[in-house]
């Protein structure tokens, strides 16, 4: 196909419903601008064309680390697609290794499967690797995350990274901090 689509809602006036529409010739926007868009959909309520859509748009754009990052994102927290939304997060990762933001969002949803895992509540397509695999990942993204904050400072990000390496550490008993590994207190039994 020569042309490719980006999708808007327009509401129809007969019925109320939303129909989508597509216009034809989006494929030199920035893909952030298609992004965005698709978002806005999210925000709307309308999560399952918002994954479409960002799915085009990775399609189009194969080394978009932020729209892997969002449907990695989206497809673990939203429809429990374990599996799936991690190897999109390994996509994101890969593109774009040096993007705190998209490590941080890596690891944060490593843990979440990883906990999810321990603690079933709801059913969920699993993911190949097990909670403690996960949780050595989740470590391993945020300490990747802290090293680039460490060279682009970001004050707000970097105590987010530092409370979810705090999580994992609870949940694994390994402190991630050298310092705290040398000095933390005997514990009691």
């Amino acid at each position: 196909m020569l042309a490719h689509y980006f999708s808007f809602s327009f509401a129809n006036l007969k019925n109320l419903d939303v129909m989508p529409v597509r216009v034809i010739g989006m494929t030199n926007l920035d893909p952030n601008t298609l992004l965005r868009g698709a978002m806005q959909l999210h925000a709307a309520g309308d999560i399952s064309t918002a994954i479409e859509q960002v799915r085009g748009i990775v399609a189009d754009h194969p080394e978009f680390a932020a729209g892997y990052s969002y449907l990695g994102q989206t497809l673990v927290t939203r429809q429990r697609k374990f599996g799936e939304g991690l190897d999109y997060l390994k996509q994101a990762v890969k593109f774009d290794p040096v993007d705190a933001y998209i490590l941080y969002t890596a690891g944060w949803c490593s843990e979440y499967i990883a906990n999810a895992l321990e603690r079933p509540k709801f059913s969920f397509q699993a993911p190949t690797e097990t909670p403690q695999e996960l949780y050595e990942k989740a470590r391993a993204l945020f300490l990747d995350a802290l090293a680039v904050l460490g060279e682009q400072p970001d004050d707000a990000l970097k105590g987010d990274v530092e409370d979810m390496l705090d999580v994992v550490a609870k949940a694994t008993g390994e402190p991630w901090d050298e310092e705290l590994r040398e000095y933390a207190p005997p514990r009691i039994r």
